[in-house]
C-alpha cells in the first residue's frame, strides 16, 4: 500500500500551477496596465544621467579642470 495517493497528489500539482499561472498573468496585467515597462526604462535613464553627472564631478574633483 503507497502512502501518496497518485491521484490526489497529481491533482495538488495542478492547482498549484494554475494558481502559479493566474498570479503571474494578473501581474502581467498589473505591468501593463501601469505601463511600468516605461517608467523603468525612465528611471534607469535618470539612474545613467546621475552616474554620468556623479562621475564628472569626480574626475573634474580629482583630475583638476
Amino acid at each position: 500500500m503507497s502512502l501518496l495517493n497518485k491521484d490526489k497528489l497529481m491533482n495538488g500539482f495542478g492547482k498549484a500551477v494554475d494558481a502559479v499561472n493566474n498570479a503571474a498573468d494578473k501581474a502581467g496585467r498589473y505591468a501593463k496596465e501601469k505601463e511600468l515597462d516605461k517608467k523603468i526604462d525612465n528611471m534607469a535613464h535618470s539612474l545613467e544621467e546621475g552616474v554620468k553627472d556623479i562621475g564628472k564631478s569626480f574626475q573634474d574633483t580629482f583630475c583638476g579642470k
